[in-house]
């Protein structure tokens, strides 16, 4: 199921200019026969009062709701959510439903030999706009449930959702209390979001003083709340860079994907070049099996040229560097007529955060990418895009949804592929063996992973017997 949302910042749109049209539509009507007026009835004809007012109304409702539509299309920002099963697998048996084939699909896939499944480093959890000040949302990352708060100093909280007395949820139903505490719905307990110590137990005269809720680091940056997550919770030993274009481009809208593979696939796919010339030559489309049948993309494709690189600055051993070449071209009677070039400066920060900066002929734009670990083999991704302030909106949604094409195309491959730990690659394809030796520093001994019979373990806590 696809949702389509236009976002609050979209509809702040200029409200008065469609009622002051949609009222003097419904000044001139109000004082004539509006069929006479539109030719649906002859001249001097006169109808009941009350069937022009409900024509008037229906006039004023329709005009409203295509100007609202109309301003959407154009200027409003648009937010895409997909979630798993919307985008990313096939259907070949008729016999049953689609739904019905996912599920199997989703059951049958071959987990492979995988890596640890939760790196560690910073993760989106929140954009930044979507909780206020006195607000408690609820969110599932790290197959944990948290309770992220904002105090009444602004400042973002996260912690532990359940409550260690009796286990209530305190994300459902929970209140921010005393500027900085989480109170649990269930008896009333409160918790400081600074520390996660119990504060106050409303009906007792002494508090038990080793109670306390695991707190999480977290930080605003980029508009987007981020959380840090190491395996034996150690601090942040690096801090999220700020993206200086995010505040000079204009906002075009965000894509939000639930896909279903290890977390290691997404950003491995930076360093397999060889799969850029093949998978995204076409230009349109996110459906592999039927896209090469298309006319369009017969005569349009990409041309792409690129490479990846891990940082060589000791202070940025968890960055990596990726640039691309993407030159659009017609492929006409045996002929390479070039169109457009289009260039992408890519930036990898950690496990999770990549800054993609496009150069186009006619705008810059800049994608920021997240991926979280919603469970072991649950991945949120996410794309906010934005382009140079006097680019018309409606020009900025193409070109971002063009890219989201190329991006379910990815999805595809990772919904179906299993985890192979040594592939057997080519000299060509050196860099996919170097990317996954700079990605192992994301992972340490105690990093969550499947034992040998399938079971998501976790070596700082388990049982010597489960291996």
């Amino acid at each position: 199921m696809t949702d389509i949302i236009f976002t609050e910042a979209g509809n702040a749109w200029n409200s008065s200019l469609i009622y002051s049209i949609v009222f003097k539509t419904w000044s001139i009507t109000s004082r004539t026969t509006p069929l006479c007026t539109i030719g649906l009835l002859e001249q001097g004809t006169t109808l009941p009062p009350t069937i022009c007012l409900i024509f008037n109304l229906a006039l004023v409702v329709t005009l409203v709701i295509f100007g609202q539509k109309f301003y959407q299309l154009l200027f409003a920002p648009l937010d895409l959510y997909r979630d798993l099963g919307s985008v990313g697998y096939v259907h070949h048996d008729l016999n049953i439903s689609k739904e019905h084939s996912i599920r199997l699909t989703q059951r049958r896939k071959k987990v492979g030999d995988t890596p640890p499944v939760f790196p560690n480093g910073w993760f989106r959890l929140l954009d930044s706009g979507s909780i206020k000040e006195g607000q408690v949302r609820s969110v599932y990352a790290f197959g944990e449930q948290m309770a992220v708060f904002r105090n009444s100093r602004g400042k973002v909280r996260v912690m532990d959702a359940y409550c260690p007395h009796l286990g209530a949820n305190m994300a459902a139903g929970g209140k921010v209390v005393n500027s900085d505490c989480l109170e649990c719905p269930f008896h009333g307990w409160k918790f400081s979001g600074e520390t996660g110590k119990l504060v106050d137990i409303p009906y007792a005269q002494k508090l038990p003083n080793f109670v306390s809720v695991k707190t999480w680091p977290c930080a605003e940056v980029n508009d987007i709340i981020f959380i840090w997550y190491h395996c034996d919770n150690e601090p942040p030993q690096w801090q999220m860079p700020v993206a200086q274009a995010v505040k000079k481009l204009k906002y075009v809208g965000r894509t939000e994907h639930i896909i279903n593979s290890h977390i290691q696939d997404i950003p491995e796919n930076a360093a397999d070049i060889a799969h850029l010339n093949h998978l995204h030559e076409p230009v349109i489309g996110s459906d592999v099996e039927q896209t090469n049948n298309s006319i369009i993309n017969n005569l349009i494709k990409h041309g792409i040229k690129a490479s990846w690189q891990p940082s060589d600055n000791p202070l940025e051993k968890h960055c990596s560097s990726m640039t691309i070449q993407d030159d659009i071209y017609m492929h006409i009677f045996g002929r390479k007529v070039h169109l457009v070039q289009l260039n992408f400066k890519i930036s990898q920060i950690g496990a999770g955060a990549v800054h993609i900066y496009v150069q186009t002929p006619f705008f810059h734009g800049l994608m920021v990418q997240n991926i979280t670990p919603v469970e072991a083999l649950q991945q949120r991704l996410t794309h906010s895009f934005y382009i140079s302030p006097w680019v018309p909106t409606a020009i900025g949604k193409i070109f971002y949804l063009l890219e989201t094409t190329q991006i379910e195309r990815d999805i595809l491959m990772w919904n179906n592929k299993t985890y192979l730990r040594k592939p057997i690659l080519v000299k060509e394809e050196a860099t996919l063996g170097k990317h996954r030796r700079w990605y192992q520093q994301f992972y340490s001994e105690n990093s969550p992973r499947f034992n040998k019979k399938g079971k998501l373990v976790f070596p700082a806590r388990c049982d010597p017997t489960d291996w």
